[in-house]
C-alpha cells in the first residue's frame, strides 16, 4: 500500500517519496522492514527517540508529533502531526483496511462492570444469531478463538489487526470495553459506535487523570466524539455522573436511553429483583416491551450490567426474545464474584480494585451469606495510592476478617502499599489483632504480603457458612513483582485448598 494511501484523511502532508509499506508497527523493537513506525507520544517515553532504531530494522517512513534529526544516510520521510495519536490511529485502520467499518460496533466504558457487560451482551448478541467479537480487560474472543489481552482498549495497531481477524473470521457485532486511557489517547479515533454504555464513574486511574471531572471528560469522549449521530447512548439513570452526561447528551440532542432501577421514567426500568447466592430475577421495561431476565450472575451490582447489556442489547436493533436466552445462558464471568465451594465455604474470587468495587462486592456477599465475611487484598503498586487508604477502610467497615496482601506491587515496596491500607483500616476502627486471636473467632486484620500464604489463611480462617473474598486479580493469571511476571492464578490457589 502507497503511503499517501495509509495516511490519507488523517490530516498529514507527504514528505519526500510516495513509498510502499508493507506493514505499521507503533513499538520499535516490532519494526519489520516496509513498516511505516507510528511513533507515539507516551505517558513516560517519546516514540519519536525511537525513530532512528526504527530506521535501522527496515522501517521506510514514521510519523511523528515533531520533527527529529536522522544520522546521515538514513532518510525516510517523517511525517509530522500535532494529533499523532488521532493521525496513527487512523492509519492503522486504513491499513487493515477499514474492517470496523463493516461491522456494528457497541462500545462499554465505566469505572466499574465493563467486562460483565460486554459477556452479558456477547451472549445476547450469540442468542440473536450475529457472531459477535469482543474486545476487552478479559481478552479479545471471535467464534472459538481467545487471545489474551494487553490493555482494556488496544493500541490502534493492535486493535485494527483484531478487528481485521475478526471480520475476515465473520464477525459482524464488535463489543469493545473502551477505557479512559484509550479515549484520552485517541486510539479509538476514527471509530463510529452504533450504541454505547455507560456503567458509572467511581475514583479510579487519578495517577493518571488529575481530578474526578478530568476522569469524566475522558469518558463523556465516547459519546460526544465516537457515538453515531443516529446512535444511542445507554446511562446509568441512578449514578450522579450518568445523570451529568445525560444532561449534556441531550443538551447536544443526541438521544439518551437511561437505565434504572429507581426512576420510573428511565427508557430502561428494572424492577422485582430477587437476587440470592444462585442468581438474579429482574423485570425489564424497555422501548421493545418487557423482558423478563434470570441470571446466573451474583449480586446487586450486577442487576445494574443486566439493566446495561439489556439498554444496548435493543438499542442496537437485537429482538427482545434474544435478550432473556442470552442472559440465561452465560454462567458466570472470569474473575468477577466467580464460585467456588468446598467444606460448606464459599470462596468468590473478584476483580474489584477500587473502594466503590470493594464495597458493592462486600455488601452483596454480606447480604446474601449466613455466616461471616473473610476479606483478603491488596492494592497495585505504581498506580492511584489514594485510593489504598479508601479500600481498607471500606475493608475494616464491611468484613468480619481481612487479610492485606500483594497486589501487582510493580516496582513500589510492597510493605508501604501495606501500611496505606493499613491506615484505612485503623481509620474504620479495625485493629491488628494476629492470626491466633482471628482463627479464634476475633474481629481485626493482619498482613501478609505472600498472595499464596495470604489465601491459605484467609480460607483457612473460614468455617462453615462463612464467606471468603479474594479481591483485586480477578482473571488475571500473574503477578507483576518488580520487573518479574510471575504465574499466579487466584481461582487456581481457591480450588487447590478446597481439593476441587
Amino acid at each position: 500500500m502507497k503511503l499517501s494511501q495509509v495516511v490519507a484523511n488523517t490530516g498529514v502532508e507527504l514528505s519526500g517519496t510516495d513509498v510502499e509499506v508493507s506493514g505499521v508497527a507503533d513499538d520499535s523493537r516490532q519494526v519489520k522492514p516496509g513498516d511505516l513506525f507510528l511513533a507515539l507520544p507516551g505517558t513516560k517515553q517519546d516514540g519519536a527517540k525511537y525513530i532512528a532504531d526504527a530506521v535501522e530494522k527496515g522501517a521506510v517512513a514514521a510519523l511523528a508529533d515533531h520533527g527529529v534529526e536522522l544520522p546521515e544516510g538514513k532518510k525516510i520521510p517523517v511525517l509530522v502531526s500535532k494529533r499523532a495519536r488521532r493521525a496513527s490511529a487512523i492509519a492503522a485502520a486504513n491499513f487493515f483496511g477499514n474492517p470496523a467499518a463493516e461491522m456494528k460496533l457497541l462500545a462499554v466504558t465505566g469505572t466499574n462492570g465493563k467486562t460483565t457487560t460486554t459477556y452479558l451482551l456477547e451472549a445476547i448478541a450469540k442468542s440473536a444469531g450475529a457472531s459477535p467479537g469482543v474486545l476487552g480487560t478479559v481478552g479479545y474472543r471471535y467464534g472459538r478463538e481467545s487471545l489474551p489481552a494487553a490493555h482494556t482498549t488496544p493500541g490502534p495497531v493492535e486493535m485494527h489487526r483484531v478487528l481485521k481477524t475478526m471480520h475476515d473470521a465473520g464477525s459482524d457485532v464488535v463489543v469493545m470495553e473502551v477505557s479512559s486511557h484509550a479515549l484520552d489517547q485517541e486510539r479509538v479515533a476514527g471509530l463510529t459506535f452504533s450504541a454505547a454504555a455507560f456503567t458509572n464513574l467511581t475514583r479510579d486511574h487519578l495517577d493518571y487523570h488529575r481530578d474526578m471531572d478530568e476522569y469524566f471528560d475522558a469518558k463523556s469522549k465516547l459519546f460526544t466524539q465516537h457515538l453515531a449521530p443516529e446512535g444511542v447512548a445507554v446511562v446509568n439513570g441512578d449514578d450522579e455522573w450518568g445523570q451529568r452526561l445525560t444532561a449534556e447528551l441531550k443538551g447536544m440532542k443526541k438521544t439518551a436511553w437511561r437505565f434504572s432501577m429507581k426512576n420510573p421514567q428511565a427508557e430502561i426500568m428494572g424492577s422485582d429483583a430477587k437476587v440470592t447466592l444462585d442468581g438474579i430475577e429482574l423485570s425489564v421495561k424497555t422501548p421493545l416491551g418487557p423482558v423478563k431476565l434470570k441470571s446466573s450472575l451474583v449480586g446487586q451490582h450486577n442487576v445494574e450490567n443486566l439493566l446495561a447489556a439489556t439498554g444496548l442489547a435493543v438499542a442496537a436493533g437485537m429482538p427482545r426474545q434474544a435478550i432473556g436466552i442470552g442472559v440465561s445462558m452465560l454462567t458466570h464471568v472470569p474473575g468477577r464474584l466467580e464460585r467456588v465451594r468446598g467444606r460448606g465455604i464459599d470462596v468468590f474470587i473478584d476483580y474489584a480494585h477500587t473502594d466503590d468495587a470493594l464495597r458493592r462486592v462486600m455488601s452483596t456477599l454480606r447480604t446474601l451469606g449466613k455466616g461471616r465475611l473473610i476479606v483478603m487484598f491488596g492494592c497495585g503498586g505504581d498506580r492511584d495510592a489514594g485510593k489504598r487508604a479508601m479500600m481498607g477502610e471500606a475493608a475494616g467497615k464491611a468484613a468480619d476478617q481481612v487479610i492485606i496482601t500483594n497486589d501487582n506491587p510493580r516496582s513500589e515496596a510492597p510493605q508501604a502499599i501495606a501500611q496505606q491500607i493499613q491506615a484505612g483500616l485503623e481509620k474504620s476502627a479495625m485493629r491488628r489483632v494476629g492470626l491466633k486471636e482471628m482463627a479464634g473467632g476475633a474481629r481485626g486484620y493482619e498482613v501478609e504480603l505472600d498472595r499464596k500464604l495470604a489465601i491459605e489463611i484467609a480460607i483457612g480462617l473460614a468455617k462453615e457458612g462463612d464467606v471468603v473474598l479474594l479481591a483485586g486479580k480477578g482473571h488475571e493469571n500473574y503477578q507483576l513483582i518488580g520487573t518479574e511476571k510471575r504465574h499466579f492464578d487466584d481461582v487456581e490457589e481457591a480450588k487447590r485448598i478446597l481439593g476441587k
